[in-house]
């Protein structure tokens, strides 16, 4: 009588759960896993303002089998999606010492009970409090992925990165480290405490538009960004750069696709410039309304602070637009100046690259073809879930 494996139990653990980059990634990973092989469970918080039902139905997803698409990208969904879905809401993103012990607490108690074979957290605040946890209740194995270091966010003070930085280390050599490109890798193993890094990169999320046609030299300039309006994100950048642009041409659109909590700073600076209409903040869109918006523009800018690896550049390359992007790890994994966008280093580089795609035709769709490319190529949510169902499983 042949008898039935039993299935790998995970854990999946995030507290930045909700739209955005590490929420969308994470609820790919729990819908794609396949459930006749992964009992999996979705442990997490979301960020304020996000809202936790909506969360849990983004990783659910529908109640199918991935299919094939004629593209070869494996479609987003799964049979079963989280069996299981348990939020904390004491896993806050920031340093709350009280908030901290009484998650940590709660962690190692659903370790003890659920038993799971693999504890997988992402983001720093999930990173450190599971891998405390999972040492606390013996989990055979810990991975981690941090999605962007927090000791990387400029917008902290040094002494703030410092400690952030003294945090990891002390708990880096707990399980093993699962970074989502090569440059953060790079920082894992500066830590100098970590056993094992690996990359596996994360993936594009949405079915590849189809390819739009050439727009001509005559039409009027659209550059569009995206992402959460928050300090990593740069926002007001973006915003300097549209006036500048503006000033060249009095038909140009610049567009940000998001929200978040620097919304009304970026409102306020977008109308001290005099953008008007020329400036366009979308709010939070469906992810297939959002890529319809990219497409009809030219040039996508990601002048971000710090990064992991921006899901924002993946989505502009399936679109087929050319990235100008800041000099930082996880844009430079992603942007290869020449090839298919350009690595800006300060703000007047970033203007003049831009413009000087805006202008150039041609050489923007020849650009943005080569993004398209190394999507359809290395960044499809079947290699992701391949490669995680492979480290799940040794």
């Amino acid at each position: 009588m042949r008898v039935n494996p039993r299935k790998t139990r995970i854990l999946q653990v995030l507290e930045c759960g909700g739209p955005g980059g590490t929420g969308n990634q994470v609820s790919a990973i729990v819908r794609g896993l396949d459930p006749d092989r992964f009992e999996t469970t979705l442990v997490y918080n979301v960020r304020p303002g996000a809202s936790a039902e909506e969360f849990e139905r983004q990783a659910a997803g529908p109640s199918r089998k991935e299919d094939e698409r004629r593209d070869g990208h494996a479609a987003l969904a799964s049979a079963a999606g989280a069996c299981t879905c348990i939020r904390v809401p004491e896993m806050v993103r920031e340093i709350s010492p009280r908030e901290d012990l009484s998650a940590l607490l709660r962690l190692r108690a659903i370790f003890r009970e659920r038993r799971p074979d693999v504890v997988h957290a992402h983001s720093s605040k999930a990173g450190y409090l599971a891998r405390a946890a999972g040492l606390l209740a013996g989990v055979p194995r810990v991975l981690y992925s941090p999605r962007g270091y927090s000791f990387l966010q400029l917008d902290r003070s040094p002494a703030s990165r410092r400690l952030y930085r003294t945090l990891e280390a002390s708990v880096a050599w707990i399980g093993e480290i699962v970074a989502c490109s090569p440059s953060e890798a790079r920082y894992a193993r500066s830590l100098g405490t970590a056993r094992r890094v690996r990359v596996v990169r994360d993936a594009y999320l949405g079915q590849l538009p189809p390819e739009r046609p050439p727009r001509g030299s005559g039409t009027p300039w659209r550059i569009c960004a995206a992402g959460r309006l928050s300090p990593p994100k740069n926002p007001e950048a973006f915003v300097r750069l549209a006036a500048r642009l503006a000033a060249l041409r009095p038909d140009v659109r610049c567009l940000w696709i998001g929200d978040g909590e620097l919304a009304p700073r970026v409102r306020a600076l977008a109308a001290e410039l005099g953008l008007g209409e020329k400036f366009e903040l979308t709010g939070w869109l469906p992810h297939a309304d959002a890529l319809g918006r990219i497409q009809h523009c030219d040039v996508f800018v990601h002048y971000s602070g710090w990064e992991g690896l921006p899901n924002a550049v993946l989505d502009a390359f399936a679109c087929g637009l050319p990235v100008v992007a800041s000099d930082i790890p996880g844009n430079r994994d992603l942007v290869r100046s020449g090839e298919n966008g350009w690595i800006a280093k300060d703000e007047e580089l970033l203007f003049e690259r831009v413009r000087e795609l805006l202008e150039t035709p041609d050489r923007r769709s020849e650009l943005g073809r080569r993004g398209r490319t190394l999507i359809e190529k290395e960044f499809h949510v079947s290699r992701l879930i391949a490669e995680l169902s492979r480290v799940y499983t040794e």
